[in-house]
């Protein structure tokens, strides 16, 4: 009678797994976050002067953009709010990373093989390029004296290039004008109101961010790697199968021994995928709570500092460190 009384309920198990899992797939248990933010820092740049080029203004920066509602979110979540609000919080530099879709007739956003969506079910409407470019547009209508830095990656590497790059160049050719397409760095005057292009593939328009990838562990005296381009040079520190110290490290090395010039483009991950199952939501509260603690110097140039679960504050302490005008 007792071993009948301990497996009575056994069967109150799976029920309540297969419970759980139905409330994480419609969203009722998504970590999806708030999508509350501050919008102080929305007009931030409208007190930089027009002829100081991008490279010398620091941008905060949000790794893999359009994150805030994939499955499984566990390893690929890397943001918490959406793209209209990271730029409400200051963030004027979005990760961007695009796949074709089955029909090979669009473009959406992903990380790896995860697909980003609308909304936490995960039967919502994957999330479109489109959405993100109209997202930053009506942005920069309400802020015409911002700009947007669009660093866009294909994700899939047997997807048809050819495509990916007509497909991009299709978006820009709806509006022209709301874009920067020349491969130099612009000064902000030439920049406001307009979304600059910059691509990690092959192509003629845009300015050319393709780096090598940065996913060897090995720790690296200096963690920054310098490639000259036809007008400009890329300073990037992306370890990102770094231990949390040493991702750490080279974030302050990259911080203290800052490359950005005229015509060097700097930009800092804070991200990193350390072990074989990623958690960057773990990783992510340690290294913002250890970049928030770091005394950062105003006028220092420390060009782009890129996070996951970016939130206003991170914004903030980045954007003060700028000399306005």
């Amino acid at each position: 009678m007792k071993r009948k009384k301990k497996t009575r309920y056994l069967w109150l198990i799976p029920a309540v797994l297969l419970l759980a899992a139905v409330l994480y797939c419609t969203g009722l248990l998504y970590p999806g976050g708030s999508d509350k933010g501050d919008d102080a820092s929305a007009d931030w740049m409208s007190m930089i002067g027009d002829d100081r080029p991008l490279s010398l203004i620091n941008i905060p920066g949000t790794h893999d953009s359009g994150t805030r509602f994939i499955f499984p979110s566990y390893i690929f979540q890397d943001q918490n709010t959406s793209i209209a609000r990271q730029l409400q919080n200051g963030y004027r530099y979005l990760d961007v990373r695009v796949a074709l879709n089955k029909a090979g007739d669009d473009l959406l956003i992903v990380h790896n093989f995860g697909t980003c969506r609308t909304g936490a079910a995960v039967w919502s409407a994957p999330l479109p390029f489109s959405r993100v470019i109209a997202d930053a547009l009506a942005f920069l209508d309400a802020h015409p004296r911002e700009t947007v830095i669009f660093c866009v990656k294909p994700e899939h590497a047997d997807d048809d290039m050819n495509a990916v790059r007509a497909l991009i160049e299709q978006k820009v050719s709806e509006a022209p004008e709301r874009w920067f397409t020349e491969n130099r760095i612009p000064t902000l005057g030439e920049a406001r109101g307009r979304i600059v292009l910059c691509r990690r593939y092959e192509g003629d328009l845009g300015l050319n961010f393709k780096w090598k990838e940065q996913g060897d562990p090995e720790v690296l005296e200096n963690p920054i790697a310098i490639e000259g381009k036809d007008t400009f040079t890329l300073a990037v520190q992306d370890r990102f199968h770094y231990s949390v110290s040493d991702k750490w490290a080279a974030v302050q090395y990259t911080l203290r021994n800052t490359t950005a010039t005229e015509n060097t483009f700097c930009l800092n991950f804070l991200s990193t995928a350390q072990g074989t199952i990623p958690h960057p939501r773990k990783f992510a509260r340690e290294m913002n709570d250890l970049f928030l603690a770091e005394e950062l110097v105003p006028g220092s140039r420390y060009g782009v500092v890129l996070f996951d679960f970016a939130d206003a504050e991170l914004a903030r302490a980045v954007i003060g460190t700028n000399l306005i005008p």
